[in-house]
């Protein structure tokens, strides 16, 4: 059976139920993101969609966006297949600028990249409101200042217009998620899966097999004089103070990063800074010289070995020129010598040879795509590289010619193996296979779910993973099905109708509910579930400022007594009051718990003073509650009282306000002991700047009053106090 529609083609949409249930939904949605594995058809649905509205709102266009020009073109290609409309074009960086009104008015459906929309809207040759459907193609990358989100959000400003979004998989955090629904204006999630009932019947089955590899006794040399060489640089780290521990197990990528962006700030400070900086560029690039030992190989590691030679960075330099190292490039060079490879090389020959069928391996590094290329064909299995545009590793990349090239010649046999690169992931019409290997896991569930849908599409599939035993490898791969099994969750609590249905993430509600936004950190607290039982609509969101937000003044920050001492401690209670006063016209705090004065060891004047501090010089009213049954009436009682009684409204802002400068500096000078701001505000007015503040001496502070002899030492002393990580 085939679908019956006006605009479609006889025989070309195959009648698939699920793909119809998908379609109806997101017309009945409006705006709606569609998260199902690759090679369910999401083009198909997305057509289904894009004939209601063309249909419907005859007068306006479906607009079609994909992050590239060739998935964009092949989008093109899939509907003149389908539709019997004429009218479709194709608007990419190629289309020269006096041609693009044009097509754009003569269109019916647009297909484009977001980069071109996004600079025709600033040049005028587009006009957005002439949309009735936009559709976005891996949804995924509609984050940060990715182009899909301007072109999205002003889509979403104009009434009426529906969006559509696809993705196999929108991100494995809620943050993520929440980030890519926000930034394309989704109201709706719907997730199907393989397992689904209206899906199973069209999916082949795709058997996955995890091959493990040791490394042998031959590398171990090599690793010992990387460890050794990394163990030093660590050890100098600790020696400045900027880590505690020197072990190497614990300085993880995060973690120096963390340390780099720390240093980078204080850079034009002090001389340890650039020291410190170069330790950790030099540490890193050794990092990624293990894990290329560890589950690459020798040869890769070699090539990368040759490219810090020839980098002119002070930590580069000091690699190679370290005893360690020069030891260690002429151990590999004899390995290489020998022919001594990483276990994985043979093993993927092996597999390959065993299976015998056309497949593709995907391996993250360019390096290892030339040697695995190499290897196969060298092995006699017809071998293909598949690399991206850019430039890198001192080779230049494929252009799309070359690359449409090589997928045909895949297509049409010529290749048994395809060798490809994160640019096989998506992007790219290639066809599907019946074998797909990772040379490598890879800790990202959007990445692992790209891979593994590029087989089992037509007919059973099979995925191997390779895996080096007790190495990073390991650590990917754990990592990247937890990722998965949590994306999975998370979109699945979200769709069919578990996520409220709200105009827009960051619109009004609904006349009549009382709604209270949450922060996604109170999820444990219990008091969500409280305010539930008690009639509230819970939204929760990622909030900027506070942890509940009440209407467009009133905000509330809930703390436990046991947090409320600690951020005293930390100067962290300070910090949040200033924050919240700046945000919002009516802040609160709701300190819950009993016995706050004898929670900790600080002694009770301190909390009293710090109590007084929010009350009288930020203005903020504290509340004192017994537990989360006594947190969340309050809460419903002022959320009620706002809502209904006042008639204001819940909104969510999307960041907190930008400080002023003035509110830079008293914030600043706030931070130093026993200073609020009042007091912060009558230093700058005498010192007249921050490095005024700073550079006063004692006898110059207790000229103001308010500040003794013993709150001028503390100030003082801990200005010059060294820091000590």
């Amino acid at each position: 059976m085939f679908v019956n529609h006006p605009l479609i083609k006889a025989g070309t949409i195959e009648h698939r139920e699920y793909q119809e249930n998908l379609a109806k939904i997101a017309i009945e949605n409006g705006r709606t993101l569609i998260v199902a594995p690759t090679a369910l058809g999401k083009t198909i649905i997305a057509a289904l969609v894009a004939v209601h509205f063309l249909e419907r709102v005859p007068e306006k266009k479906v607009l079609f966006l994909a992050p590239t020009k060739p998935l964009a073109n092949q989008h093109l290609h899939s509907f003149e297949r389908i539709l019997k409309l004429k009218e479709l074009t194709l608007l990419t960086g190629e289309t020269k600028l006096k041609e693009r009104k044009g097509k754009w008015e003569n269109a019916k459906v647009v297909f484009a990249t977001p980069q071109t929309i996004k600079s025709c809207m600033k040049q005028g040759c587009v006009d957005l409101r002439d949309v009735s459907l936009l559709v976005v193609d891996e949804a995924h990358r509609a984050v940060g200042d990715y182009a899909y989100v301007p072109v999205s959000k002003r889509c979403a400003s104009i009434p009426g217009t529906a969006i559509l979004a696809l993705t196999a998989s929108p991100g494995s955090s809620k943050e993520k998620i929440d980030e890519v629904c926000r930034n394309l204006g989704i109201e709706h999630v719907e997730m199907r899966t393989e397992e689904d009932v209206d899906v199973k019947p069209y999916v082949h089955e795709k058997k996955i097999e995890w091959v493990r590899v040791d490394l042998p006794a031959s590398m171990t040399e090599a690793r010992e004089l990387l460890k050794k060489a990394m163990k030093n640089i660590a050890e100098r780290l600790k020696s400045k103070g900027l880590i505690e521990n020197s072990t190497l197990s614990r300085l993880s990528r995060r973690k120096l990063l963390d340390i780099q962006k720390r240093l980078s700030k204080m850079k034009e400070r002090t001389p340890l800074a650039f020291s410190g900086l170069s330790d950790v560029a030099e540490l890193m690039k050794l990092q990624h010289a293990y894990l290329l030992l560890e589950t690459q190989g020798i040869k890769q590691l070699k090539d990368y070995l040759n490219r810090l030679e020839e980098e002119k960075t002070r930590a580069a330099r000091r690699i190679v020129a370290t005893p360690e190292i020069i030891k260690l490039r002429q151990v590999i060079s004899t390995m290489v010598e020998q022919g001594i490879e990483h276990p994985k090389m043979a093993k993927l020959v092996e597999i390959i040879k065993r299976e015998g069928k056309q497949g593709i391996v995907f391996t993250h590094y360019r390096s290892s795509a030339s040697e695995v290329e190499k290897l196969l064909n060298e092995n006699g299995i017809r071998a293909k590289r598949f690399i991206g545009q850019t430039s890198r590793e001192g080779e230049k990349g494929f252009s799309q010619a070359e690359q449409l090239e090589i997928i045909n010649q895949f297509r049409k046999g010529n290749y048994q193996i395809l060798v490809a690169t994160a640019i096989g992931e998506e992007g790219l019409d290639i066809p599907s296979v019946d074998l797909v290997v990772f040379y490598e896991p890879v800790p990202s569930a959007i990445r692992d779910i790209q891979r593994a849908g590029r087989t089992g599409r037509k007919a059973a599939g099979k995925v191997i993973v390779l895996i080096t035993r007790g190495t990073g490898d390991e650590a990917y791969y754990w990592s990247g099905r937890h990722k998965e099994r949590e994306m999975k969750k998370i979109v699945s609590d979200m769709s069919s109708g578990k996520r409220e249905k709200q105009k827009t993430l960051s619109e009004f509600a609904k006349p009549g509910k009382t709604v209270v936004f949450v922060d996604n950190r109170e999820g444990h607290s219990g008091v969500i579930g409280k305010l539930e039982e008690l009639g509230m609509l819970v939204k929760r969101e990622q909030l900027p400022v506070g942890d509940f937000l009440l209407s467009d003044r009133a905000v509330v920050e809930r703390k436990t007594t046991k947090d409320f001492v600690k951020s005293i401690i930390d100067g962290r209670l300070f910090r949040q009051a200033q924050e919240l006063k700046r945000n919002f016209e009516q802040p609160m705090i709701i300190v819950e718990g009993s016995n706050l004065f004898n929670s900790s060891n600080v002694h009770p004047n301190a909390i009293r003073g710090a109590l007084a501090a929010v009350v009288l010089d930020f203005g903020i009213p504290v509340i004192f509650s017994q537990g989360i049954d006594d947190t969340a009436a309050l809460l419903a009682v002022m959320a009620k009282r706002e809502q209904g009684d006042l008639g204001r409204v819940a909104r969510l802002r999307g960041e907190k306000k930008t400080l002023s400068d003035r509110q830079e500096q008293i914030f600043i000078v706030e931070s130093l002991p026993g200073v609020g701001p009042t007091l912060a505000r009558e230093l700058l007015k005498k010192f007249e700047s921050v490095e005024g503040v700073l550079n006063a001496t004692e006898r110059e502070l207790k000229q103001i009053p308010k500040i003794g002899e013993k709150k001028a030492k503390e100030i003082r002393r801990i200005i010059k106090l060294k820091y000590e990580e």
